[in-house]
């Protein structure tokens, strides 16, 4: 069976397109998984709506002592937080025989993909990153195969932070794993359009440029928490009205055509 788990702040809207670009371009049976790390009640019922309306498997996440005013620089170590949560908790615990994949809450499948296929021969895949010697995986779309991480060490640590004198971003300390077992992952490809048909991607994104992944088969559309802007923190609209606009006609588009 494939799982794919994704967390969520805002853009319940997201969930539902990420649903139909699955159900159009995946080519495998799968169940949806939405773990809710929203921090207002509203969004989160919207949410769990969204969730029941489309037949996706809801959790929401222990919220600890947050609060509605916590700085957008606090993302990193929330993603970090629930990554790991939901690792131990739902993909560890329940789903340790399957395939996996987790993706940002704003990556979307644009054309027709195996997860079978990609992860023939592997145990783990995502886009590499390298900070001095230190490699380890964007947090962004990875795949695992929990059969195989389950006979190697189940345990996997999606820290940031300090690893080997070098600063990391989310999932730094998957370094440690892949050394402590001689593990290697597969690393994807991560291309930066300027064009989708006749769409100009790079008009109005403030450096915040859409991705494609995986041979353009995945379209990441990027600060999608809005955390590069203040007063749009977790809103549910994007204050770059023409990405969003793009963004709109490019899932219009390849949902129809």
């Amino acid at each position: 069976m494939i799982n794919i788990f994704t967390s969520v702040v805002n853009r319940p809207e997201f969930v539902e397109i990420q649903k139909k670009t699955f159900d159009k371009f995946l080519k495998e049976e799968y169940q949806f998984h939405v773990i809710d790390d929203s921090l207002e009640e509203s969004i989160s019922a919207e949410f769990k709506r969204v969730c029941e309306e489309n037949g996706i498997n809801y959790y929401r996440k222990p919220q600890g002592n947050r609060n509605l005013n916590e700085s957008r620089w606090n993302g990193a170590r929330h993603a970090c937080e629930t990554i790991q949560w939901t690792y131990d908790n739902l993909i560890k615990a329940k789903y340790c025989n399957d395939l996996v994949l987790f993706l940002d809450s704003d990556m979307f499948l644009l054309d027709h993909f195996s997860m079978v296929d990609h992860m023939e021969g592997e145990i783990i895949s995502g886009l590499k990153q390298v900070r001095g010697k230190v490699e380890y995986m964007w947090n962004g779309i990875m795949f695992f195969n929990m059969l195989k991480i389950a006979a190697i060490d189940p345990d996997l640590n999606f820290s940031d932070g300090l690893v080997e004198g070098e600063m990391t971003d989310i999932g730094g300390h998957l370094y440690y794993y892949f050394e402590k077992n001689n593990v290697s992952f597969k690393d994807t490809d991560v291309d930066y359009p300027t064009h989708f048909n006749d769409l100009d991607l790079q008009k109005d994104t403030d450096g915040f440029n859409m991705e494609l992944h995986l041979d353009g088969k995945f379209l990441h559309y990027r600060a999608g928490t809005n955390w590069h802007t203040q007063s749009s923190w977790k809103g549910n609209k994007d204050p770059l009205a023409r990405k969003e606009e793009a963004f709109n006609m490019i899932i219009k588009e390849t949902l129809n055509g």
